[in-house]
Formats: structure tokens, sequence, C-alpha cells
């Protein structure tokens, strides 16, 4: 699952909440087979498998069903690098009734072949480093008062954590002990007050807050949500005809939002050319892992040196997509910071500054 395991200790440390970001391991992904399965059998786990990985490394929930991504799910097996079989305990039943033993296929696709076949068919492409979500979910669905917890069983948090493992999207829960039952209370989460809540949540790494609440209404269950990411504030709402179809619906908005936000369109001819400076550069390891960095970027296209001073490099950026994006998406790293700039002219410069740490 996707769901981050916080420990207290690890809450205690945390001084600066914002840099939550996580980055999701979006090209690999497993299957069972059974464990006499033909070519034909592994030769539809690829395929299968590549279609989950093409959700995730676009946002696109439907991208697998569109029809230009028929030529490259046929030839799946092209694009995968690796696979290996490891020992697995589930059992298959066979049309004769019987138990089948299993295997469970490991597979790795190829990261550059398959986002440059994105690129070429103008579909947007998702980075692996991605903004965590802080989500406060309450319910009276066994007619008490429960607000969803970090390492919850329940067939809530199940549901949501399978749909968000396929969507690549990090969500953390609260951990609900004495300083948050002290802070929040179940009618701030099922009222959606946010006040409290956006106070308590200072103490969890997220870039995205998500406070919701879920009831039983006629025909099904249904979801409603104030969503805060940066400046920005949504109301958000959702059913399913159950708990599960709901929570994956969940999940899908969720990603659907952020994605929105952070997957790009690499497109050349709507390149823009951008200046960007960083601070605290005084070597050339530095110099050098500050490149890397950048080249990992999925918003970033192409990287020009301009100029290297003492302590700060220049460089000119090709991106695809607006500054904003870029501001966006540099935010999800501790290792780059933005720089204040105090005066009106370094305000007007459209230049970026940013120092390294």
């Amino acid at each position: 699952m996707l769901f981050r395991t916080v420990s207290l200790a690890c809450l205690l440390l945390l001084a600066l909440p914002v840099w939550a970001a996580r980055t999701v391991d979006v090209y690999s992904d497993s299957a069972i087979l059974a464990q006499n399965a033909s070519d034909r059998d592994q030769n539809q786990a690829v395929r299968e498998a590549l279609g989950r990985v093409l959700i995730r490394a676009t946002g696109d929930a439907d991208i697998a069903s569109q029809g230009r991504t028929e030529p490259l799910l046929r030839n799946a097996t092209d694009y995968l690098s690796t696979f290996r079989f490891q020992a697995s305990d589930t059992l298959l039943t066979n049309v004769l009734g019987e138990s089948v033993a299993t295997k469970r296929m490991v597979m790795q696709f190829d990261q550059q072949a398959i986002e440059q076949w994105l690129v070429n068919q103008r579909l947007p492409v998702w980075g692996t480093r991605r903004p965590e979500v802080l989500l406060w979910l309450g319910d009276r669905l066994q007619g008490q008062d429960r607000i969803l917890t970090d390492g919850d069983n329940h067939e809530l948090a199940v549901a949501l954590g399978n749909r968000l493992e396929e969507r690549g999207l990090p969500v953390l829960l609260p951990i609900m002990d004495l300083t948050d039952t002290l802070n929040v209370s179940f009618t701030d989460v099922y009222g959606l007050f946010t006040g409290d809540i956006e106070a308590a949540s200072e103490r969890y790494p997220n870039d995205a807050i998500a406070v919701g609440r879920v009831a039983q209404q006629s025909g099904g269950f249904q979801a409603d949500l104030v969503f805060l990411v940066r400046d920005n504030r949504e109301r958000l709402q959702v059913t399913g005809e159950s708990e599960a179809e709901l929570m994956q619906a969940l999940a899908d908005e969720l990603s659907n939002r952020i994605a929105d936000q952070y997957a790009v369109l690499r497109d050349p001819a709507m390149a823009g050319q951008l200046a960007l400076r960083v601070n605290n550069v005084t070597e050339l390891a530095t110099l050098a892992a500050v490149e890397r960095y950048l080249e990992s970027l999925n918003v970033v296209s192409q990287i020009t040196l301009r100029q290297v001073e003492a302590d700060s490099v220049q460089f000119d950026l090709e991106i695809s997509g607006d500054r904003n994006q870029l501001r966006d998406v540099l935010a999800l790293d501790r290792r780059i910071l933005p720089v204040k700039e105090l005066t009106l002219e370094a305000q007007l410069d459209s230049e970026l500054v940013y120092r390294w740490q």
C-alpha cells in the first residue's frame, strides 16, 4: 500500500512538514501466475502489468483502454527490462475446481523507453517524485464515531490503500495519538471544519491535506471532502454503490487532482525558456549533483549551464508547462529552496533564484 507509516518518534523529529514528497516505484509491477503458466499467460501478465504502469506514469486511470496505447501494450514485452519469479503462497482454482500452486512474477519496465513513447504520443508524464496527501477521514458507518488511522485494517482503509497503490499517489493517515485527539475532534473531521485540522497537520509531513466524511445514502455511499493544496481549497464529492467502490472513487479523485497539477505534457512545440540561479554551489561535485537533480525533473526537457560564479551557478532551462509548474515540482524536494528576493529589481527579474542545501 502507499499509506506511509509514521512513528511517534519520527513525528517528534519533523520540524518542517512541507517537505513530504516521496519517490514512488512507478515502473515495477508484479502478477500471480500458476506454476505451470504458459508463455502466453506470462505475456498476458506483462501486458496487464504495463497497463497498470501507464496509469501511474501518466496519472490517467483510463489510459490503458485508449486506442492509441494498444500498439504499446501489444508489444509490452519489448518494454520489459527484467523479470524474476518469487515463491507465492496464493492458490488459484482451475476449471476443474482444483487448487493450483502459484508463483509471483516481478517485473521492471524500461522507464526511459516508456516516457519517450508517451512524449512521442503527446501524452502526459508524471515524475516519480510525488506529493504526499494527509487524509483525515471520518465515518459513522458502524454506529460509532471513527476517524481512519494509520495502520487501520478496516475495509475502507484496505480498499483505499489498494487503489492508491494502483494510482501511485502517496497518502498519509493520522496516528490519532493523544496529541491528535486533544487537537482534533471527530466533529472537526465529520463536519469538514478545517481550522484546527490544518494546525494539527503541521506535525505531519504533507504537501496537501484532505478532510472528508463518509456516509451511507439511498443506493450506496457518499464521501464529501475539502481538499487543500498549496493556496487552493476545493470541495469534492464522490459516490459508490459499496464502501470499496467509494474508496476507489475517492482515491481516483485525489489522484486526478494531483496529476492535473504535476503530470506534464512534454510538447517541444510548447516548450518555454527560463533562467534559474542556484546559490550555495561552491564545488564541482555540488554542481554535478544540481545538474543531475534538474535532469530528473519531468517538467525540465533541456538544461544549459550558462555561468559559474564563486558560490552560484546559472542555468537556462527549457521546460514543458509554465514556471508555476516548475515551482510546484521544485517545492517537493528539500535539497533546493527558493530564495526570497528583497529588492524590487530582483522581484521584477524573470530569473528564478534557489539555494542548494
